[in-house]
């Protein structure tokens, strides 16, 4: 990745477990985000995905294939039912890689975050959320396209949020202020 696309160099998570919330433009996204990771921890983290995606065609079956993904059905309106196998997930032990936008955005604009993620670190408070952005990678494999650009790609990670430091607020109060706060970082890693 690094030779090909010109990916910057990036600091790895030292955490044994994490959660990863990234702006989400392209297929390469999952790719570039698993470089936060050491070789040796790549086989305990998995990977969001949406089940009307990557259940079928060739690029699900690749994806199911090659990656460590969790489908998630994001139109059943189920929110409690499709955080469940992320939930076993970290309770297995796992990190996870989400894209709290809930699709593929417009290339270099970032959508407001769904709440799933919030849920999540309320539930796991002690699992650190790192905001990441990923930059220039819009560029690299636009949507629609299924041939790469060489294009220089940068990451930069953040401070985490912890659930915990949240769970003093009020009914969803919390909640709402965790995602805000990840959006913000991830907003704020934009504007640098």
């Amino acid at each position: 990745m690094t030779i090909v696309f010109g990916v910057s160099p990036v600091k790895q998570v030292d955490d044994e477990q994490c959660i990863i919330v990234a702006n989400h433009n392209t297929h390469l996204d999952t790719l570039v985000l698993l470089r936060l990771f050491p070789l040796r921890r790549l086989h305990k983290v998995k990977i969001v995905a949406a089940k009307d995606y990557f259940s079928k065609g060739c690029i699900g079956f690749l994806g199911r294939l090659f990656l460590n993904l969790i489908l998630v059905d994001r139109g059943s309106g189920k929110v409690d039912e499709a955080l469940q196998p992320l939930r076993q997930a970290l309770q297995d032990g796992c990190s996870i890689i989400i894209f709290p936008e809930g699709t593929r955005g417009k290339p270099g604009v970032l959508a407001r975050f769904k709440t799933g993620v919030g849920v999540l670190a309320m539930e796991f408070p002690e699992i650190p959320v790192y905001p990441v952005l990923l930059r220039g990678i819009e560029k690299t494999l636009p949507r629609g396209r299924f041939v790469p650009i060489p294009f220089n790609i940068g990451i930069s990670c953040t401070s985490p949020e912890y659930g915990k430091d949240y769970l003093a607020e009020q009914g969803s109060g919390g909640r709402k202020k965790l995602v805000a706060a990840l959006e913000e970082k991830v907003l704020g890693l934009s504007r640098l």
